[in-house]
């Protein structure tokens, strides 16, 4: 599995599962994950937060009533609880006992699929400690192997910049917070970033050509239809990001051809 970096230089267009391929499969699982690696995806994208005993698991939001069978906050769920709940019946009964997973479980399954990793790290909770949480994440990347196969990303931009601290050789993508209205290039120059990732909506030509210019690569998020992959691809973008990666990259594959 080539570096990172490497994958990138020789792809200049490719396409990210969201969530895993969460428009077929209940996100954040290790079925979203299996499924966009059957489809022959070349990079997953998942969420991470942590648990109150310090178990870095894949998860979206602040509360787990949306895509689990448990209610309350994520955060005041030790992991030996969180792992009882169903996050996959909410999707659909098929998926009934799909569980949380661990960060260190996913990425085993994708160094194992030579498939690249997207760790979107969540802002932290209140009252959080922001480095240890980093130290957690980092830790579990380096124990799999995946620190030259993952890029990091967070709307919270000072995550990455201390990420940057505790693992220097990482990959980072500072993701446009809405509303805001600076350049990329000035972003990344204060995040330390190699990439940045934006909306559909935020992506426009003076955004990617300013990104480009200061040689990031681009991301947009999320493309799910024919319509929107056509106003991607008026523009130099890297990585498109989407709930159903199987469709748009065999959409891409088909105008390749044409």
């Amino acid at each position: 599995m080539k570096p990172l970096a490497a994958f990138v230089r020789e792809h200049p267009r490719f396409v990210v599962a969201h969530r895993g391929a969460s428009a077929v499969a209940p996100e954040n699982t290790l079925a979203a994950i299996n499924t966009a690696i059957a489809a022959g995806i070349p990079m997953v994208e998942v969420d991470v937060q942590l648990t109150s005993d310090g178990h870095v698991v894949l998860f979206h939001d602040r509360t787990v009533g949306r895509t689990t069978s448990g209610r309350g906050r994520m955060h005041r769920f030790r992991y030996s609880e969180l792992s009882t709940l169903d996050a996959g019946e909410w999707f659909d009964p098929t998926y009934r006992g799909e569980r949380v997973p661990l960060l260190e479980e996913a990425l085993r399954l994708l160094r194992s699929a030579k498939t690249y990793a997207s760790i979107e790290i969540k802002p932290p909770a209140e009252g959080e400690n922001l480095p240890t949480r980093l130290e957690r994440i980092a830790a579990v990347v380096e124990q799999c192997q995946m620190t030259e196969h993952a890029l990091f990303s967070s709307f919270h931009h000072e995550s990455l910049r201390l990420l940057r601290q505790i693992l220097p050789r990482c990959h980072t993508a500072a993701i446009n917070i809405p509303g805001d209205r600076r350049a990329p290039s000035e972003i990344a120059r204060a995040v330390g970033c190699e990439a940045f990732v934006c909306s559909l909506r935020e992506c426009t030509r003076w955004r990617v050509e300013d990104a480009l210019a200061a040689g990031l690569y681009v991301g947009v998020y999320t493309v799910n239809t024919v319509a929107q992959l056509e106003r991607v691809l008026r523009y130099p973008v890297t990585a498109i990001v989407s709930n159903n990666p199987a469709a748009i990259q065999r959409e891409l594959a088909m105008r390749a051809t044409e």
